[in-house]
């Protein structure tokens, strides 16, 4: 091979805290290489990683996610932090250009090798390399010969300053915990005097065929131009052993420059998302050579699509301007979404393949077809987008800009849109990745309003046009009022989240039929993980009655209780068992209404998103899977909401008084691309005795890509009746059940459960007056220490 790598990531660092200065004071970056010295008492640490989980391996730590210790580690991140790898060089990189990458340091570091001062680098998400041929000592001592010293400096704390360059950490879901670390790996790369930079491939598709247009950056470290030849090689991963070359003569001069080749593919396998088709994915081999000698190679998996948007049909252009509707290769794609909520892990140091191999799995299994990265959250590592090419999910990525007033001064702005452009670099070959946005609730208050942030997001637009054929969008939400304040039209995009923050002051059939615009990215309900789970991280002695360390995990306890009695009629709290249950249920029902009425809005509507599917640390929010991996109640609900193929009931409200008339429409939902004809829809009312009151079938001819309405039902109620009744359809195709749902309706007043709610959020409110919005409003005896 011409290429020669040696992954320096793993286990054979080592790191120490100092003084902010101090290190360079000591001579930390002039240490020789020996087994003994200095460093043979530090502690061991992994890389990639993160300080604080280096820390708690070693014993200095307590586990940052149990009970309130994540305020405990603040200290960490007052100091700079040194981390060091001895090494043997092969033989190999010797008459090479040996270049040492790091693919992500966050934050801020200086690096030296063999004491070589080679520079310093700020931002999380761009990679960075130094040639260090003439460094280099190829003698094989024991434990290496030589040796790697980064400075990690302390992390920033004002995330305005950092915003798009670092993930957040600061704001309504986060304890003020900086995370920092080298959190991505670090490599020897050798090669020949010219290298490849990077590539980008793009698709064109005609007829059965496709045209792969593959850009390659190269980098010639000579002073002479060079006469090269690219050799480009694709096969099909697992559907064919075909391979399809191209190679063209290119000129290379000295420095950095590009060059383009085309490969035509006659019979071309397309990717598609996992509900529009296979997602196919090519093997892609890309070489330099000169005079027959191969100077340089890499490889790469991608995937042959198109994507692009079209307006939703059915908004004046003084509604919503934009484009909402994503198009796959030519086909309307309804977003059956949710916002990932990750990285698994806050802290890197504790994420693996093996939590995003079972995360992603579970992902499909919900029937979700679409993952939201919103701005809350870093852009994914490369394993997450290469297994949302394997499963056919597609993917939003934002980039890190949140809630917050950023900075209009052109430095800034100039240093972001670097980074969002790196971003970009790597992540754009994955035909997952399907959008780009620029920040999350970035026009959200006033301060917001008259802050840069508009300029920005139209400044990182620009800034990444001419690296990505992938649509951006400036931001989400655009349609709240401060949205149109600012000149965005009111039915473009909203988020639906004031009914889970009002605790259920307005009810969910009164609150999300009322949000009318082409696409919800974000919609939430929260509830409580497994006792098993909550045990992991909540005290013993706090896990009921609930003391602070719930609060401290998120858990907005007066609104799970106002959403319990929502649901059920009271809040819920005659045990731990029952609350939790109770509140995995309240939220698997309000998503099971408010995500089925959009998905019946389509073509209207081209999307949906909760809020979230996993959480990245030990939390009592939001996800549908937990911290560590296992389903609520509220899954299923989802998954069976999220059938491409859905059978749905759409009802007025929830709740319905003895002797009412109940009424509700028998609706089937088709996001495959293909019809189904001669099916069947079968309906059942049991009534609060469980007893089949009515029943019935109607004859449905699906179209595909569609949401129909194909009867009504009406019952009236029984005078005696009292607690629940239900509703369950089944589609059929002759004997073959295609898919099944229930539904399951209050007898009560409405009126009389929105008195009894609203009571107890008003007492609520009294406790947040009194004793500020900190979880401490749950444990006011917090203020009354001794």
């Amino acid at each position: 091979m011409s290429r020669v790598v040696k992954d320096l990531s793993g286990k054979l660092w080592q790191m120490e805290k100092m003084r902010v200065g101090e290190g360079e004071r000591e001579g930390f970056h002039l240490l020789p290489a020996e087994r003994q010295g200095v460093i043979f008492s530090w502690n061991y640490a992994s890389v990639p990683g993160d300080v604080y989980t280096d820390l708690q391996r070693a014993g200095e730590l307590e586990d940052p996610y149990f009970g309130r210790n994540m305020h405990k580690a603040k200290w960490v991140q007052e100091y700079e932090w040194w981390y060091i790898r001895r090494f043997n060089v092969s033989e190999k990189m010797k008459s090479k250009k040996v270049h040492l990458d790091f693919e992500g340091v966050d934050y801020c570091c200086t690096i030296w090798l063999n004491g070589n001062l080679l520079g310093s680098h700020e931002g999380m998400f761009s990679p960075f390399s130094f040639e260090v041929s003439e460094y280099l000592n190829f003698d094989k001592w024991a434990g290496g010969s030589n040796q790697l010293a980064i400075k990690l400096d302390p992390p920033p704390k004002n995330f305005r300053n950092v915003g798009g360059k670092k993930v957040n950490f600061s704001g309504d879901y986060f304890t003020g915990l900086v995370p920092f670390g080298i959190w991505r790996p670090v490599r020897l790369v050798a090669t020949d005097a010219v290298r490849i930079l990077n590539h980008r491939t793009e698709s064109d598709l005609k007829d059965s065929g496709a045209t792969v247009h593959v850009q390659i950056d190269l980098h010639n470290m000579t002073p002479e131009t060079q006469t090269v030849q690219l050799q480009i090689a694709m096969n099909g991963h697992n559907f064919t052993s075909e391979t399809i070359s191209r190679t063209l003569e290119t000129v290379v001069k000295s420095g950095t420059s590009s060059a383009k080749v085309s490969v035509e593919i006659a019979d071309a396998k397309l990717w598609w998302p996992w509900d529009m088709g296979t997602p196919h994915l090519y093997d892609i081999e890309i070489k330099v050579l000169k005079n027959g000698t191969e100077l340089d190679r890499v490889e790469d998996r991608i995937g042959i699509r198109t994507v692009h948007m079209e307006q939703n049909p059915g908004f004046t252009p003084e509604e919503s301007e934009y484009p909402w509707t994503f198009v796959i290769n030519g086909k309307r794609q309804f977003l059956r979404s949710a916002c990932w909520g990750g990285q698994p892990s806050f802290l890197y140091g504790r994420n693996s393949t093996k939590k995003y191999e079972h995360l992603l799995t579970l992902v499909k299994d919900c029937n979700i077809n679409n993952l939201r990265i919103f701005g809350w959250h870093p852009p994914e590592i490369p394993t997450f987008y290469r297994l949302c090419d394997e499963l056919g999910i597609t993917v939003w990525t934002n980039f890190t800009f949140s809630t917050q007033a950023f900075s209009d001064d052109p430095v800034f702005i100039e240093s972001a849109s670097r980074e969002c452009v790196e971003i970009v670099v790597l992540r754009r070959n994955h035909p997952s990745n399907i959008y780009w946005m620029g920040g999350e609730e970035v026009f959200f208050t006033d301060a917001h309003v008259e802050s840069g942030n508009k300029g920005l997001m139209e400044a990182i637009g620009v800034a990444i046009e001419g690296y990505t054929s992938v649509p951006y969008g400036l931001a989400s939400p655009l349609s709240n009022v401060f949205g149109q304040s600012m000149g965005f039209k009111p039915k473009e995009s909203q988020h639906a989240n004031e009914h889970y923050y009002g605790g259920g002051r307005n009810f969910m059939e009164e609150y999300y039929p009322s949000l009318d615009c082409s696409i919800i990215p974000e919609l939430t309900a929260a509830s409580a993980p497994s006792i098993e789970s909550l045990k992991k991280f909540i005290p013993e002695n706090e896990l009921w009655p609930m003391g602070p360390s719930w609060g401290y995990h998120w858990a907005d306890i007066h609104i799970l209780q106002g959403l319990n009695i929502e649901v059920f009629g009271d809040k819920r709290m005659d045990s731990l068992e029952q609350f939790v249950k109770s509140t995995q249920i309240a939220q698997g029902t309000i998503l099971q209404f408010a995500l089925e009425m959009y998905r019946r809005r389509k073509p209207r509507m081209s999307g949906v998103s909760l809020c979230h599917f996993i959480t990245n640390w030990p939390d009592i929010k939001w996800g549908l899977v937990d911290y560590y991996g296992l389903k609520k109640l509220s899954f299923d609900f989802v998954k069976t909401s999220y059938q491409p193929l859905l059978p749905s009931l759409a009802f007025p409200k929830r709740r319905w008084k003895p002797e009412e008339m109940f009424h509700g429409e028998l609706w089937i939902v088709n996001d495959f691309q293909k019809a189904f004809e001669n099916t069947m829809l079968e309906w059942t009312l049991r009534s609060h005795k469980d007893e089949v009151v009515q029943s019935g079938k109607v004859p449905a001819q699906v179209a595909p890509n569609s949401s129909s309405k194909f009867s009504d039902i009406a019952w009236k109620v029984d005078v005696d009746a009292v607690g629940e009744f239900k509703v369950s359809l089944i589609l059929k195709q002759g004997d073959s059940v295609l898919a099944r749902n229930e539904y399951k309706l209050l007898i009560g007043d409405l009126a009389e459960a929105k008195r009894i709610c609203n009571e107890h959020l008003d007492e609520s409110e009294k406790k947040l007056n009194e004793f500020g919005s900190s979880y401490y409003r749950y444990n006011p005896d917090l203020w009354e220490l001794e």
